[in-house]
């Protein structure tokens, strides 16, 4: 498998920066957009409803999703089936109890809160627990920047130690994890408490969750094995230092020349960082969130940063040649060779532009690991990153459609 990591000699395509940059605090936002799918608005919430920073706004019935919480002080002005809006409001021109009291602050790290009761407890302050509460052997911290592009991972394992140590806390008391590793580009130095270092080969795709456990276990889907962010670990480290529920992301906002790693509220508006950074759109340009080889592109500046985001980024027009959705694939194999989990995204691509869904199954579409290498080095430009998820997307609906079907009762006789 790793013969494959170093076609691309790119030294973007490290994951190490030597540039060390302190975290910057995002702009106080005039208008938050957050992202309410799958969740149920509580009693009480609605149009014209006045917020606070934490109050509940929705829960959702998984306990793998955090619930949804106002990250600013303001007024809910649109509720509808995909999100939550809220404008800022001036709180010197807000009459007194306006708002309702907030929240006592809840001591996560308390003795005696473990289990289950502490998992409720995390997911009912925002933290999406499906990552983090896994039984298994082995858990392994991904220490690594996610993919090129995103700088947070090394300066946050220095500056935001105290979130990581409370984050992994936490975790060991989840009781989900015998041992819990942290895996660390080869040359860190970072050492945590009661936890083993491991050092990787910090070459992009490595620090996706899926090829890092092969390269500190040496195997592939190791049993009893999982990997976590670090992105994760510390929105865990985050509340359990205050209390309050989780109403930030760490991202790193750039382009390739210019960048900065931020701490900005949930559901901030993408224009508004924009403008807060300094950063210029020009015709062609293209807006990411997420990062540069796997992010999702945005088609308005009113979108917004969704909770867990990592990265936003402007690719600016004639740095990549841009996708063209109906470009045939002209077998030129470069896909096939690149692709870390060795199956054949050629074709997967194809079976999901003519809907051909369920003749993914043969070609293993489950070990896609999602690393956007393929739409990368694509010479026709096809967007097979995308066609693939469309593909595992459609399958998965199908097989949790399957399984909700009653099965008709046999006739007697």
């Amino acid at each position: 498998m790793k013969q494959y990591f170093h076609i691309i000699n790119d030294p973007r395509f490290r994951l190490v920066y030597h540039e060390h940059r302190l975290f910057g605090d995002g702009p106080s936002p005039k208008k938050i957009r957050l992202n309410r799918e799958g969740f149920t608005i509580v009693p009480g919430v609605k149009k014209k409803t006045m917020v606070y920073p934490g109050m509940l706004l929705a829960e959702h019935p998984s306990l793998e999703k955090g619930d949804l919480h106002a990250p600013i002080y303001g007024m809910i002005t649109e509720i509808n089936a995909r999100s939550v809006f809220v404008e800022a409001v001036n709180l010197e021109e807000v009459e007194p109890g306006a708002f309702p009291a907030p929240m006592e602050p809840v001591d996560l790290l308390k003795e005696g809160t473990e289990g289950e009761e502490l998992i409720l407890a995390v997911k009912k302050l925002g933290v999406n627990t499906r990552s983090l509460g896994r039984r298994v052997k082995t858990l392994i911290v991904n220490g690594l920047n996610p993919e090129p592009g995103v700088r947070w991972a090394e300066p946050m394992l220095v500056e935001h130690a105290a979130e990581i140590r409370a984050g992994l806390e936490l975790q060991r008391r989840f009781r989900r994890a015998e041992e819990i590793i942290l895996a660390v580009p080869a040359g860190c130095k970072v050492k945590l408490s009661g936890v083993r270092t491991v050092e990787v080969d910090p070459m992009y795709p490595n620090s996706v969750n899926e090829l890092l456990i092969k390269e500190v276990t040496g195997e592939e889907n190791p049993p009893d094995v999982a990997a976590v962010g670090m992105h994760n670990v510390w929105s865990l480290g985050r509340v359990a230092l205050t209390g309050l529920p989780l109403m930030e992301t760490v991202i790193t906002i750039g382009t390739a020349k210019d960048w900065g790693n931020y701490i900005v509220k949930n559901g901030s508006i993408v224009g508004e960082l924009l403008e807060f950074t300094g950063i210029s759109l020009k015709s062609g340009d293209t807006i990411l969130r997420g990062g540069p080889l796997r992010g999702e592109s945005l088609d308005r500046l009113d979108r917004s940063i969704t909770k867990g985001a990592y990265g936003f980024f402007v690719v600016n027009a004639g740095e990549v040649p841009p996708i063209e959705g109906d470009s045939p694939c002209i077998n030129c194999g470069a896909c096939i060779q690149i692709c870390p989990t060795r199956i054949d995204p050629r074709m997967l691509s194809r079976y999901a532009e003519f809907g051909r869904y369920d003749m993914s199954r043969k070609e293993n579409f489950r070990l896609c690991v999602d690393c956007g290498l393929c739409g990368y080095v694509c010479i026709a430009r096809r967007p097979v990153l995308q066609y693939i998820r469309l593909a595992v997307k459609k399958l998965e609906e199908e097989e949790r459609l399957s399984r909700l079907t009653p099965i008709e009762p046999v006739a007697k006789g």
